[in-house]
Parts: C-alpha cells; structure tokens; sequence
C-alpha cells in the first residue's frame, strides 16, 4: 500500500511540475500580444513551487509583463533570478531577455544608472536586432540617457528606435520615438530641431494623448529658448493649453512652473509667485523644484523681496545636494551591479576550466588504457603466432629436409607453406606497399625457415647484415624486384649495390647459387 501511495504523490508531482511548466511557455507566447493575459496566467501560477529554470523564466516574465501593464515594481529580485540562472548558461536569447527584464525592474523604480547598465548590457548580447524586443530597448535605454543628461547617446538610441518601429509598422511607438527625439534637441539647446519635431507630434494621431498634451509644455520650453521675454504671451498660451489637459499634480507642477517664468517675463510678479510657489508645493521631482525655486528667486528679486530670494537661493543648494546625492548612490549601485555581474563571469571561468581539465584527464586515462590493452593484446597474439607456426615450421622442416642436398630448395617449399608467403600474395593481388608490421612477419619467417641455410652462410662471411640476408632469399623464393625493395623498404637502386657488394661477401659458389644470372 504504500508503494503505490509513493507512486501516486510522484505521478501527481511530475504532473503538476508539467503544468506549471505548460502555463510558462503560454505565458511567454502571450507577453508580446497580450501583456494582461500574460499577467492572468503568471498570477495563477504559484511561484514559491518553481525552482531553476521555471523560476528564472517566471521572474522574467513577470518584471516583464509588471513593467507593461503599468504594475508596481518595488524589488529587482524576480528579475535577479533570471540574470543569475542564464548568466551562469550564457543562452544568449534568454540571457538577453533576463537583463532586458532587470532593466525594466531599474526603470520602473526611477533608478537610472542601473537601468542603463543593464540595457547595455542586454543591447549587447542580443542576437535579434530586428525585433519588437530590441526596438523597446533602445526606447528605454533613450529614455534613461536623456534623464541622465547623455544626450548624444539617448539621440543614437532614439533614431534607432524609431528606425525600428517604422520597419515594424509601429506607429504609435515610432510617434513615441519622434517625441522623445524632440525632447532630446530641446535639451541640447538645438531648439529649432526640437520645435520641428514638436510641432509635427501636436497633430500625430497615433501619440498618445499624455504626450500631444506635454506637446504644449515643450513648446513654450522651446519658444521661450528661442525668443526669450519675445514670446512670453505666446508660451502662457501654450501653457494653459497643456495644464487644461493634465490629470495629475505633477504634470500640472511642471506647467505652474513654466506659466510663472512665463508671468516673470511679463511683469506680473504676483502672479508669476503664486504659480511658482504652487509649483514648488505640488511637485515631488527634483528638477521641477529647481526650476521653480530658481523662478522664485528671479521673481523675489524682482518685487524686492530678499529674504525671499534668499530663502529660495538655500532651496535651490539644497535641492542640488539632493540630486549629486542621488546621482553617487546610484553610481555605488550600478559598481555593484558590475561587481556582481563580474563575479558570475569568474564562475562561468571556473566552471569551464574545471569541465575542460576533466576532459583532459579523461582523454590521458583513455589512452592509457587504449595503450596498455593494446600492448597485451599485440603480445598475446605474438606468443600465440610464434608457439603455433614455429612448431608446425620446425617439423615440416625436419620433415622435409632429410638431404644437405635439396635442403635449400625444401625450405623454399617450406616457407611457401607458410603464413608469410600467403601475406605476400595477397599484398601482391592487392597492388599495395607493405605494412610494418608484415615486413616484420616476412622477416621474421624467412629466418626461421633459412635458418640452417643462413648459419652456414654467417660461418663462411661473418660480415652479412640482415639486409643481405633478406636480399638473398627474397630473391631466391622468386619474389621481384619491387617487392623485394618494398619488404627491405628501400630503393631498387640500392639493391643494386648491395648485391654488388654481396660479391665481395660471399664465395662465387654460394653467390651462383641463390642470384640465378
């Protein structure tokens, strides 16, 4: 009984794990058609049950589909997940999509230094530079540039961000882009490139209407670089446009702000106060308040009040303290982030020089092994060759060999029963050299059969080497010349000589004898 309950919770656990893993994969088909299906479905999931792999596309998934839908992202960790388990695999398309998702987890919590070190480097490890993925990057990673003060850099991300989307077919982002563009001239002071580009997205229908709106605010940021106190009524007007349409106290700050400068340049003070002061009240953002307690002190001064100005002066310092503070810690964190990002490249070494110093041992023990079990198989069939064909040679020498006289020819006789000649034969028939380890076997016989033949020949000339010996009864067994020089493995001219010097050797009785001329 128990058996079968072990076998029951398993089945119900690999099938469960089954599930969850099917409602990932359509959870990630669904995020770039529908991101509030996707956020239903990873909401039904219980993410405390995944583990590795599961829970790595989970994290990138949800910070993903968080960021999309507009949610609140108060913690890197789900996406920290991800960057941790592909950074070690180095996948590349989801090692990408993980420090995409880290960077949207940054930018959701207004941390840009990060945010921008994790775009780049997601931007650098994509692969598919062609996709709605890497269209949105390069938006984010603009975005980012620009409210860092990197203009050249969120200009370069921008074009290409509009690039791609018009390719895509895009056009509510591509109007997106063009906006952003126009914000990124404004900010480098090239105003009549950014009125160009303003002015052309106040009539897009495909921007969305928070931007159109913001459309109003640039301009008179823009009229007022162009023209100055010139165009003052001009921007109040494109002011109050643009604060009819906000829907939030911090937009309507921003537009306080820049309806009291406006105010400013046309003498009414009062007025100019009120707003700047509001402005200063409702925003939360630093640079607005800069921009608002810098217009209070213009604004003081001019009405004469100096504690005022004075009070709004110490603002304004302290404000930019708050922003250089600001700015270091996000630079520590991003250090970190490097840091850490450095980290998991020395685990990656680690890990693949441990796997290639393995292989290496392995492949040293392998031929080793290779090595000794060939060298004991080679002896064994060596002992097993020599005990069986010596016997049988002897006695057939023994045999056959009765008279001194026809002892030479019974050998041949002999030998041509033997395994060497057959080798011999079938090197012919087959028109190939030979290997070493036959010419080891054609010599080895032709001394065992010669042996009587070649003893008396080393007693009349004590000089012969085992070349001449194999010259002479290679030639004698009727082997030509070519694989007489093949079996000695040398040239056919160098027979020549050493059966020239064989003369000098040997008596010419015995040369008659085995050179037939």
């Amino acid at each position: 009984m128990k058996k079968y309950a072990i076998v029951l919770i398993s089945v119900l656990a690999l099938c469960s794990c089954s599930g969850r893993i099917e409602d990932l994969k359509r959870a990630e088909q669904t995020l770039g058609v529908d991101a509030v299906e996707c956020e239903r479905i990873l909401d039904d999931i219980d993410a405390s049950a995944l583990r590795g792999k599961s829970a790595a596309l989970y994290g990138l998934l949800k910070t993903r589909a968080d960021y999309i839908t507009g949610r609140e992202i108060a913690s890197d960790s789900l996406a920290r997940l991800a960057t941790d388990y592909w950074g070690m695999r180095r996948s590349g398309h989801y090692q990408s999509l993980s420090w995409l998702a880290l960077g949207c987890a940054y930018s959701a919590m207004e941390r840009d230094a990060e945010a921008i070190y994790a775009l780049v480097k997601s931007k650098g490890l994509f692969k598919d530079t062609l996709s709605n993925y890497y269209a949105d990057l390069n938006s984010m990673l603009g975005r980012h540039f620009l409210r860092r003060g990197l203009y050249d850099e969120a200009l370069g991300a921008f074009t290409e961000s509009s690039r791609l989307y018009h390719n895509l077919g895009d056009c509510r982002q591509e109007a997106f882009s063009e906006f952003n563009l126009g914000k990124v001239y404004y900010e480098k002071k090239d105003y009549s490139k950014a009125r160009g580009y303003i002015e052309r997205m106040m009539n897009d229908k495909c921007l969305d209407e928070i931007s159109r709106n913001s459309c109003n605010l640039f301009m008179a940021h823009i009229l007022n670089g162009l023209y100055g106190k010139d165009s003052a009524q001009d921007e109040v007007d494109y002011v109050n446009a643009y604060i009819a349409g906000c829907r939030n106290s911090e937009d309507m700050a921003a537009g306080y702000a820049m309806k009291g400068i406006a105010l400013y340049y046309l003498h009414k003070s009062d007025s100019a106060f009120i707003y700047l002061e509001r402005a200063h009240q409702l925003s939360n953002d630093l640079p607005t308040k800069i921009f608002a307690v810098k217009g209070l002190e213009w604004v003081a001064t001019q009405m004469r009040q100096y504690q005022a100005a004075w009070n709004a002066e110490i603002l304004n310092k302290q404000y930019q303290e708050e922003m250089d503070a600001l700015s270091n810690q996000s630079e520590i964190t991003r250090i970190r982030l490097q840091y850490n990002d450095e980290i998991q490249e020395h685990k990656y070494r680690a890990r693949i020089s441990r796997f290639i110093f393995y292989c290496i041992l392995f492949l040293i023990v392998l031929i080793a092994v290779t090595v000794i079990v060939n060298i004991q198989r080679d002896r064994k069939r060596e002992a097993f060759y020599l005990k069986k064909y010596e016997d049988r040679i002897q006695k057939q020498i023994e045999e056959k060999a009765n008279s001194q006289g026809n002892r030479l020819m019974e050998a041949c006789e002999v030998f041509r029963t033997g395994i060497a000649f057959s080798l011999v034969n079938d090197v012919a028939l087959q028109k190939r050299s030979f290997k070493q380890e036959e010419r080891d076997v054609v010599v080895h016989d032709i001394n065992l059969y010669f042996a009587t033949p070649i003893a008396a020949l080393r007693a009349e000339a004590g000089r012969l080497g085992q070349q001449d010996i194999n010259l002479i009864f290679c030639t004698l067994l009727g082997f030509d010349q070519e694989m007489i020089a093949d079996i000695m493995c040398t040239s056919r001219s160098n027979l020549r000589s050493i059966k020239s010097r064989l003369k000098s050797k040997i008596s010419a009785e015995s040369f008659a004898l085995y050179f037939k001329e």
